[in-house]
């Protein structure tokens, strides 16, 4: 066993993709976009559970979500997603997971340590700055002299 479910080689898609080991998640920080009604707003996926964590026809196939403790809610949202789609404490919305290339730039698409969008701009920032700084080597006497002269 590699830590995941049994059946996770074969319902998840990009299982072999994104696998790194034994209990690290392979659907974390996967887009998924979430609708009601004609809003659709986008989100990264953090956990499984508390309810259910063995309903994979669910979340990889097309069955309903199975009965839990939580009003039957087969899926949990952030306040952020609740208040962008408008939606009550418990409502319907359809979801599916997407690739990130088919995410468009959003309120989604400011926040968060493992947001792709965040984390391309940090990366797009430093390669800016060490580009821009590269061969460069201050020359303190001019600055010096350019502070003397004020």
């Amino acid at each position: 066993m590699n830590g995941h479910r049994p059946e996770a080689p074969r319902v998840i898609p990009w299982f072999k993709e994104a696998y790194r080991g034994r209990g690290v998640s392979t659907c974390k920080g996967r887009w998924i976009a979430i609708r009601k009604g004609a809003r659709v707003v986008y989100a990264q996926w953090e956990d499984a559970g508390p309810f259910r964590t063995d309903h994979w026809q669910y979340v990889f196939g097309n069955e309903r979500p199975k009965s839990n403790l939580n009003k039957g809610a087969g899926l949990d949202v952030s306040p952020a997603v609740r208040d962008y789609l408008g939606l009550k404490e418990t409502d319907v919305t359809d979801w599916k997971f997407v690739e990130f290339a088919e995410v468009p730039r959003g309120p989604w698409s400011q926040l968060g340590d493992n947001n792709s969008f965040v984390i391309n701009q940090r990366n797009e920032t430093k390669t800016v700055a060490r580009s821009a700084v590269k061969g460069w080597r201050p020359n303190r006497k001019l600055i010096a002299k350019a502070v003397s002269d004020l």
